[in-house]
């Protein structure tokens, strides 16, 4: 499934409200000195909705070393080390990625949190934007978040393909000889990924050190839903609280299988 191109939301909805929230009631924690070295330093914990095209970009860890990070730290005037909600893949866009830092800082009142942010995307790549910033409690981790939401856009069959949205969609193709698309069974073998299952069948073995960890391949998915968008076109919404290494990936794969009638015995 090289050829998939998917649109990651970090729960976005969810995610403003939640950094909306705490930011009103935690102004005051987010300053919390902690002890980084003799010397005490007030740390500031900010977090960032972030949306981007994924295209020239090799991942997460591209967005955030070759433009993110730099852009803070040009703005900052300090080193800045990112967390985020999640990892996407290569080619992978998104439209409500968190992530937060700490900036050694007393206060930001709002006028200057709002101009990080106009400053921020003035320095960023056009495939690159800063939608949402918020000062957070200092304990704020948005790997702990309220969900997560993948969403995969496809064309079906033949004469779908369209050279315009190659980029942003898997254009699946129409099979000689192959049954035809049957949407009824694709829906539910989309349902019965919901649930708590193990997903251990459905992901990949994670690369470089995380080879070697011991990893839960338990995961609740607490939606899985096929939408007709079009009249070839599908989307694919995987809502869960958390996702193994290109499990959403594969398990749209399943998917598609089971409506070109690759594995319909299986769901059958």
């Amino acid at each position: 499934m090289n050829s998939v191109r998917t649109v990651f939301v970090s729960a976005a909805c969810l995610a403003r409200a939640a950094l909306a929230s705490r930011s009103r009631a935690s102004a005051v924690e987010s300053t919390r000195a902690r002890t980084t070295s003799p010397r005490m330093v007030a740390l500031l914990r900010v977090a960032l909705v972030i949306a981007y095209d994924g295209t020239s970009f090799r991942g997460w860890a591209d967005v955030r070393d070759a433009a993110l990070r730099p852009a803070l730290e040009r703005v900052l005037g300090q080193p800045i080390h990112i967390d985020a909600a999640s990892r996407t893949d290569a080619g992978v866009h998104a439209r409500g990625q968190v992530c937060a830092f700490d900036v050694e800082r007393a206060g930001m009142p709002p006028d200057e949190l709002a101009q990080l942010q106009y400053s921020l995307n003035q320095l960023l790549p056009p495939e690159l934007s800063l939608r949402h910033t918020a000062l957070m409690p200092s304990g704020f981790d948005p790997r702990s978040n309220l969900g997560k939401e993948y969403r995969y856009a496809l064309s079906i069959g033949a004469g779908a393909r369209d050279p315009l949205q190659r980029l942003y969609e898997w254009q699946v193709p129409a099979r000689r000889g192959a049954p035809a698309w049957d949407e009824e069974a694709a829906a539910a073998a989309a349902r019965a990924l919901e649930g708590t299952h193990s997903f251990g069948a459905l992901a990949n073995t994670p690369r470089g050190s995380e080879r070697k960890k011991e990893i839960d391949p338990v995961c609740t998915l607490s939606r899985v839903r096929l939408h007709r968008t079009g009249r070839t076109r599908l989307s694919v919404r995987l809502t869960g609280s958390r996702f193994l290494y290109k499990m959403a990936r594969n398990s749209v794969g399943a998917i598609v299988r089971v409506g070109s009638g690759l594995d319909r015995k299986e769901t059958r």
